[in-house]
């Protein structure tokens, strides 16, 4: 990794001063800019001060590479002084409503990193890209590195894009994607093969009229089926995606997540022999409990196309170990992001925030 050693820069804020001692640019596509800083003695309302001054250097960094990888700021401990902090770079915080991953909410707009399970990977994915409602940050702190694994992973979605046969790319843009989930009640979650998370947990309520409403305002098909579970259609979108700032494509959806073919496929690579039995006996006898991927004609995307797509987007998995006091700060259209499996008490926070005015083609 090349690396710029540059001036130390001195800002002084309301107590210890934050210093820069490094910053190093991308090795590799999909690797974030870094900087290194001096901020072990300060304060969230120095460190929120800090970010606040130099809020046009962290966009800048993030379009030129995609993420930026903060290091130094470990007395920023808890979820409270966590959201002034990202606050002040990222104003325009926001929710979670139709996510995908089982997330806490521990404060305000601050929630848990995903609660899958340590022996889980998370393949590369561009936050609720199946929706047009996603984030355009994504914004993580490390309280507790893993002791083993669980690095945080990156990759380029421009680079995605020419990576994929062009055939298969022509198809996705002209018939465009649509979500459909299987999301089981609290009392059913139990029999759910693949991602556990409730209908409950997706919509933040408990009153399935509220679900419905939901639903209609933002243009989902919701069908309550047996035993309280809920199928939802989500809305059409596009495969390939434009930055609104940089005006590059993107690849842009998340037909190598969901699809019940890539989901078995990402369990016998975990070795999680159990889920992946599951996952094939659900394909074979309940296959309306699993999700799905569907062009936007309501067609189930081929198998074999959407494991290819994910075998292909492994290919730019770029590692990156957070360490206590890291803040990894993400385009959520420009750069995707994941996680290797791990061991030891990880915990990481993340934040979700939109840019004013951004609309994204």
């Amino acid at each position: 990794m090349s690396r710029l050693i540059v001036r130390s820069q001195v800002w002084s804020t309301m107590s210890r001063d934050v210093v820069v001692t490094s910053r190093t640019a991308p090795a590799r596509p999909g690797a974030p800019t870094v900087w290194s800083l001096d901020g072990v003695h300060a304060e969230p309302r120095t460190v929120a001060a800090w970010m606040q001054r130099h809020r046009a250097e962290i966009a800048d960094a993030l379009h030129r590479s995609g993420a930026l990888l903060i290091r130094g700021f470990p007395r920023v401990t808890a979820a409270e002084k966590y959201e002034s902090v990202i606050a002040a770079a990222f104003p325009q915080l926001r929710d979670y409503v139709g996510g995908t991953s089982p997330r806490t909410r521990l404060h305000g707009r601050i929630m848990t990193a995903t609660e899958t399970p340590p022996a889980w990977s998370i393949p590369l994915h561009q936050e609720m890209a199946y929706t047009s409602n996603g984030p355009h940050r994504v914004a993580f702190l490390c309280l507790t590195p893993a002791t083993r694994g669980g690095l945080s992973l990156l990759g380029d979605m421009a680079a995605a894009l020419e990576s994929i046969p062009r055939d298969c790319r022509d198809e996705f843009e002209r018939r465009g994607l649509r979500l459909r989930r299987s999301l089981p009640s609290r009392s059913s979650m139990v029999s759910k093969a693949g991602i556990q998370k409730t209908w409950q947990e997706v919509f933040d309520t408990d009153d399935s009229r509220q679900v419905d409403d939901i639903s209609r305002r933002r243009g989902w098909h919701a069908t309550w089926l047996d035993d309280d579970w809920l199928q939802l259609t989500q809305e059409r979108m596009p495969a390939v995606r434009r930055h609104p700032v940089t005006d590059r494509l993107v690849w842009h959806n998340q037909a190598h997540f969901f699809a019940p073919a890539c989901m078995i496929e990402w369990a016998a690579r975990d070795g999680r022999t159990q889920d992946e039995k599951e996952l094939r006996e659900a394909l074979a006898t309940r296959p309306e409990s699993l999700d799905n991927v569907l062009f936007g004609d309501g067609a189930p995307v081929p198998p074999e196309q959407a494991v290819a797509i994910a075998r292909s987007l492994a290919t730019l998995e770029v590692g990156v170990r957070l360490e206590k006091g890291d803040l990894l700060l993400i385009d959520n259209i420009l750069t995707a992001h994941g996680r290797s499996s791990f061991e030891g008490p990880r915990r990481i926070l993340v934040a979700l925030a939109d840019e004013p005015g951004w609309t994204v083609a």
